[in-house]
């Protein structure tokens, strides 16, 4: 079997989590599980919020990336991230200014949440072909959300615009392929700035306020259809999606055309994934939108003999069955 990316559910679950000592103590709230964000530990009288995750396709954006990355998956959770724990595995002959533009990257994307640097790790790592930032965050509250907690019925919620990440990394990494394609510059540009609409802190404090938010979900790798699946599989449900309901910015149109990529399996971190309630989700929307925070109903959680089903533009249906491969693994390597 050849792998790349994420690992299959199956094989996580079968093949890996069944070589792992797993946690059985009270206080471990929920650990090693599909589809969820972040390990919840109860301290005290207050829950913990853990995650970590690599950034390995960020390219020049990776320290602000992985801060923004793993701090989502604890926003999820309706908790603010506090601390964070980056390890830099720095490529042989990376020179100074490269290692310290990742480092002021994390720097400066931990300012932006709020959070502080508490530990990590710096190395030059042997035989990498490019660097490599991984970060945990961490943070505390008192309610949280469980991805494998929508409903069914639920109604499935994506905040601003599909494959943000993948966009502003696509512009940035290949920007004189793309130009030589016929992609205008200023376009170009623009769509490099996306990276500064990564964190989905602000849409997902707001959506844990709602009772009638039953989960959320951080859709990277695989993208938001990616996203959805995992948010399906974690609560045991299918899903019906209306690709003409996914919102695109017309940078990422421009870009996905020309490299001939599918938008809706393209890396995705700055939306939100939010599973709600018919009857509250009107209320929801209006609360984002009143703080700027452009929301989409994009369809709904069925049952699961129903399958995932995917409804293109064109009329016809994908039942997605197997794992999402990102396109930009597909590009990048």
């Amino acid at each position: 079997m050849k792998l790349r990316g994420k690992l299959p559910p199956d094989f996580l679950a079968g093949e890996i989590f069944s070589r792992l000592p797993l946690p059985s103590e009270e206080d471990v709230i929920l650990g090693p599980s599909i589809g969820e964000d972040a390990a919840i530990l109860r301290v005290g009288d207050e829950l913990l919020a853990i995650h970590s995750d690599p950034v390995t396709g960020g390219g020049k954006l990776a320290g602000w990336l992985s801060v923004f990355v793993a701090s989502n998956d604890i926003a999820t959770r309706g908790v603010r991230p506090r601390w964070l724990l980056p390890v830099f595995l720095f490529r042989e002959g990376a020179d100074e200014s490269e290692i310290l533009s990742l480092v002021e990257q994390v720097g400066d994307a931990a300012r932006r949440v709020g959070a502080s640097i508490v530990g990590g790790h710096t190395e030059v790592t042997p035989n990498l072909g490019f660097n490599i930032v991984v970060t945990t965050a961490m943070g505390l509250g008192r309610r949280v959300l469980n991805t494998r907690d929508a409903k069914l019925g639920d109604l499935i919620v994506l905040t601003k615009e599909c494959a943000l990440e993948g966009t502003a990394i696509l512009s940035t990494e290949l920007f004189n392929e793309l130009k030589s394609r016929g992609i205008d510059e200023e376009l170009l540009k623009r769509a490099g700035s996306f990276i500064e609409d990564i964190s989905v802190l602000k849409e997902s404090i707001i959506a844990s306020k709602f009772e009638g938010v039953h989960s959320m979900h951080d859709p990277t790798e695989g993208g938001v259809l990616g996203g959805v699946q995992e948010l399906a599989i974690a609560s045991g449900l299918g899903f019906r999606i209306y690709e003409d309901r996914i919102p695109l910015r017309e940078e990422t149109v421009a870009i996905c055309d020309a490299l001939k990529v599918d938008p809706l399996k393209l890396i995705s971190s700055g939306s939100l994934l939010i599973a709600v309630s018919r009857e509250s989700v009107d209320e929801l929307i209006s609360a984002l939108e009143r703080e700027g925070v452009r929301a989409s109903v994009i369809g709904e959680l069925t049952d699961r003999e129903s399958g995932m089903i995917l409804l293109r533009k064109d009329g016809s249906s994908e039942r997605i069955s197997e794992p999402v491969m990102d396109e930009l693994w597909r590009l990048l390597s």
